[in-house]
């Protein structure tokens, strides 16, 4: 430390706030007036280290985005992970800048892009994490609901946990997420504006310094390192070991809470902020350590999940038929119930049950209502010789089941059956109980609010949801076509499930069960060679 005190930088803008305050900060820690100069660079490393990162994150989101159209993708909300990259970028590029050119760069640009940047990059991880937990949430609550005939001490805790965000999970879509994001952002572009008149050092160029104008940024810090972070931790550590992704979330948790906390140390403690160890390591080294990791364990994670899916479907020698016929079967549907716990699939096995059950209320004998095509049996094809047309048209439509003119015949001539009976004169009665299952249906299975929410697009919620509305609110309809609506309401859902399980869980099962019998077969010529050789 120098006994004297420094004289200003001769370099600098001696009529500068910024710079004048930077220099009444840091003169005590300084011996000459180019340590001021050293502190305020920083070194090549950090620059090559940055560029680096940056074109690192590009390409791997990039990569992501060339599978939007994957169901995994789009079942963890594709915008969310939009949000992230552009989030990171914007936070990375301006750091970077700001690290660069700390002396000039102008600090109305680094408000306005803090402002965008965090919340983007902060919101889109946390929204990427509820996502995960609430369908991890909901199907635990299918399976174990459902699969089990009584629940042990064990499940029943687990169903009677406080869980944190059960409101995000039960209330919040992604939809109505995004939108509060974005009017937070638009909130916080105004407050940027205002502050370029209200505080000189917005205004200014160089020497940005966190102070009172920064502060939504600040909370937003806060609340995600000391409200959230723990939260999510919490949470994670409520579901078992079931949860691929909890291992995952917890180091991602308490690395980032290392990092913030490194952060707020180098930018707070003064004898650090002016010490030549900034040169090497600026406070924005942790903001990019952070952006990677996030990249790393959220974007990465689900690329490799995606090409490993992939790789998977190409392999398949399983049939669309033989999904359907194994989903039929009690005994092999309990146990691809267990598989689909790990998938966190529970919830679309279980639609496709009570879709048939659902189907049966059409039929006066009560056998199922399944429309097969004499010629489904030899369309059956492998997976291989039909993938390019699954994407398009699922094996239920070559079969015909879901071509409006045979469900509306179908529909007809059981409302027809219904009403010839002369023991099922009270038409309102069934209408009514038709109603009330179509509810209970909706209300498990279809929108943010459901109980066992299905990961469907969001037109078709849309419809079905409107289509409920109208049945109730319409009394021109005859009872007769009521109950046609009522037959094929939730066809399309039925369709794009189905796919879904097909093209994901299915797979999967499938790839496993393969690949299990390919170890059983190795290991037992093993034991084969072994037994001749001791003879």
């Amino acid at each position: 430390m120098a006994s004297d005190r420094i004289p200003f930088p001769s370099e600098w803008d001696s009529d500068s706030v910024g710079a004048s305050d930077y220099y009444e900060r840091c003169y005590p820690y300084v011996e000459k007036e180019e340590d001021f100069y050293d502190i305020a660079k920083i070194s090549p490393i950090f620059i090559v280290f940055a560029i680096l990162c940056i074109l690192g994150i590009i390409g791997i989101n990039l990569w992501l985005m060339r599978y939007y159209k994957s169901y995994i993708f789009k079942r963890q909300c594709r915008t969310y992970y939009l949000c992230l990259m552009v989030g990171s970028l914007t936070v990375m590029i301006d750091t970077f800048l700001l690290e660069l050119y700390y002396e000039k760069y102008p600090c109305i640009l680094h408000h306005t892009l803090t402002g965008i940047g965090y919340p983007l990059y902060l919101g889109s991880i946390g929204l990427i994490i509820i996502k995960y937990y609430k369908y991890y949430y909901k199907s635990q609550i299918a399976y174990f609901k459902s699969f089990l005939e009584f629940l042990d001490d064990k499940h029943n805790e687990t169903l009677q946990k406080k869980f944190y965000f059960k409101y995000f999970y039960t209330n919040i879509s992604s939809k109505k997420a995004l939108r509060i994001l974005i009017v937070y952002i638009f909130i916080n572009l105004l407050y940027s504006n205002l502050m370029y008149f209200v505080d000189d050092r917005v205004k200014a160029k160089g020497f940005c310094v966190m102070r009172y104008s920064y502060t939504p940024q600040i909370l937003e810090f806060v609340f995600f390192l000391f409200l959230f972070l723990p939260l999510a931790l919490l949470e994670a550590l409520k579901f078992d070991d079931k949860f691929k992704m909890k291992k995952t979330i917890i180091m991602s948790t308490l690395l980032h809470i290392i990092y913030f906390t490194g952060f707020f140390l180098e930018s707070l403690v003064i004898k650090i902020n002016c010490s030549i160890i900034v040169q090497y390591i600026p406070p924005g080294f942790f903001v990019f350590l952070s952006c990677i990791t996030s990249t790393l364990f959220l974007s990465l994670s689900m690329l490799n999940d995606i090409i490993y899916l992939n790789k998977c479907n190409k392999n398949l020698k399983g049939t669309y038929k033989g999904m359907i016929e194994m989903l039929e079967n009690k005994i092999l549907f309990r146990e691809f119930g267990e598989f689909c716990r790990n998938e966190n699939c529970v919830e679309n096995i279980l639609f496709f049950q009570e879709y048939w059950k659902y189907k049966k209320l059409f039929n006066k004998n009560d056998k199922s209502v399944i429309v097969t095509n004499p010629d489904s049996a030899t369309k059956s094809q492998d997976f291989s010789d039909t993938h390019s047309a699954i994407g398009t048209k699922s094996y239920h439509e070559d079969t015909g089941l879901f071509k409006g003119g045979i469900s509306d015949r179908v529909s007809s001539i059981i409302v027809s059956s219904i009403l010839n009976e002369p023991a099922k004169t009270d038409f309102r009665a069934y209408l009514t109980t038709i109603e009330n299952e179509a509810k209970k249906f909706c209300s498990n299975f279809i929108g943010s609010k459901a109980l066992y929410e299905i990961n469907i697009q969001n037109f078709i919620v849309t419809s079905i949801l409107d289509k409920m509305k109208s049945l109730q609110d319409d009394d021109d309809q005859s009872f007769e076509e009521k109950v046609d609506e009522y037959y094929s309401i939730f066809d399309r859902a039925y369709k794009e499930v189905t796919n879904n399980i097909y093209l994901n869980s299915y797979s999967n099962y499938v790839h496993q069960k393969n690949k299990e019998q390919k170890e059983k077969t190795q290991k037992s010529r093993s034991n084969s060679r072994s037994n001749s050789n001791m003879c």
